[in-house]
């Protein structure tokens, strides 16, 4: 979730809960005050017309008794009881099942020796009415203000946020490969500017690493073959003078075959520097399918040298937007790889499916440390040919295209595939 949101959704559900908790609280007090304000106005209305109930009960006049704006009633009772008593009740309406809820004050007194029963009632229908309208009023501000809040907070936020925002978006884009220095928008905010200032110096640091790099990977790739091509030449000379015992012949061999393994390992470790520097950065449409025809042909003569039945089921085809470098070779040892550890008449079978890449090699009767398979030197074979790097590639190129690189032991047979969801 984004900071943003997140913010506004904390705020959110804090005005929310506060909105559920205060609302019916503030009813419930409201009410509160209302009926105790009542119950106050009931007995200062028995306090006032205390003085013409006792006239009249003197005066036996009880029947002329007129109280406006009340109803009041006044009675003789035939036991004796003193107190007041306030209570809520209901009583039915005008209308067929409506009830109609009021407090009444019912007070006993004597006057005379004899007992008096006055009851003053008052409708309280009218008075929740007008508080469930001021709690309705006050929820509506209280919303409309909540809303508004949260509008403006959005709105203030997102302005606020938006150089950081900016900031990533170029973070995003950026290419380190490309020498152009990264400026970033100044803000008014002075941690930005800060965030801003450290995330270019940053960049910049990594750029000339990125270039010292570069330029050690280009330099060390033709330092090294120079004199490793001129021992070579040098080697195939020295087995071309004369005499040459056999021990020397062998030794010379050796040397030889020795360069060749320095050569290819040189290359390997520099391909290796450059993958995981991203410098391959062409990119074209080409089809999987076409590559793998061309491979299966330039490896023909090793197939037919370990009399290898393979098998290559192309009726499918897998077309990727990659770097053409990059996909010939991972093919290129994936299939140098099924070849060199297979045995004498073993096959390797060559799938395509829908985006997955399947290649089965006979070879070895167990299977492999799939954890050890892909890591820097690790060989499963005593081929003098290997330099243990192969799987290694494959396994950085597959990472840069965010492809899915898989060992599975099945049916005997050593399964390489590659899922190609980039």
């Amino acid at each position: 979730m984004r900071l943003l949101k997140k913010t506004i959704v904390s705020y959110f559900i804090f005005s929310a809960t506060l909105l559920i908790i205060t609302i019916p609280a503030f009813y419930y007090v409201l009410k509160a005050m209302m009926v105790n304000n009542v119950d106050e106005t009931l007995l200062a209305t028995k306090i006032r017309i205390m003085p013409q109930l006792r006239n009249a009960v003197v005066n036996h006049n009880e029947g002329n008794l007129i109280f406006s704006g009340f109803d009041i009633v006044f009675q003789k009772e035939h036991f004796n009881k003193t107190g007041d008593s306030i209570y809520t009740t209901e009583m039915s309406g005008s209308y067929p099942g409506e009830l109609l809820t009021s407090r009444l004050l019912a007070s006993h007194f004597i006057i005379n020796r004899e007992s008096y029963r006055l009851q003053i009632r008052t409708f309280m229908a009218d008075k929740f009415t007008f508080i469930k309208r001021i709690v309705l009023v006050l929820a509506i501000l209280l919303l409309v203000l909540l809303l508004g809040l949260i509008m403006i907070n959005r709105m203030l936020t997102k302005e606020i946020w938006r150089p950081f925002y900016n900031t990533l978006n170029r973070l995003h884009d950026y290419r380190v490969d490309k020498q152009s220095p990264l400026k970033l928008e100044p803000s008014s905010v002075t941690e930005f500017n800060d965030l801003n200032k450290t995330v270019e110096q940053l960049a910049e640091r990594d750029y000339q690493a990125f270039a010292n790099q570069k330029e050690f990977t280009e330099n060390a790739s033709h330092e090294m073959q120079s004199p490793l091509a001129v021992f070579q030449s040098k080697l195939e000379l020295l087995m071309q003078t004369k005499p040459l015992n056999e021990d020397q012949a062998s030794l010379i061999t050796d040397l030889a075959n020795m360069t060749k393994r320095m050569s290819r390992l040189n290359k390997s470790l520099i391909l290796l520097t450059k993958i995981e520097n991203n410098q391959f950065l062409d990119k074209e449409t080409m089809s999987v399918k076409d590559i793998l025809q061309k491979l299966v042909q330039q490896y023909e003569f090793q197939i037919r040298l370990q009399s290898i039945h393979c098998i290559f089921k192309d009726e499918n085809d897998i077309i990727i937007d990659t770097n053409k470098t990059l996909m010939e070779i991972l093919l290129r040892n994936l299939l140098s790889n099924a070849i060199r550890h297979n045995v004498q008449n073993g096959s390797i079978l060559i799938m395509l499916k829908e985006n997955e890449l399947i290649i089965q090699n006979s070879g070895k009767s167990s299977s492999i440390d799939a954890q050890k398979l892909f890591q820097r030197f690790q060989k499963e074979s005593t081929d003098a040919n290997s330099i243990g790097l192969g799987l290694e590639i494959v396994k950085k190129i597959c990472a840069l295209n965010h492809y899915q690189i898989q060992y599975q032991f099945i049916n005997r047979m050593h399964t390489f595939s590659v899922l190609f969801l980039g």
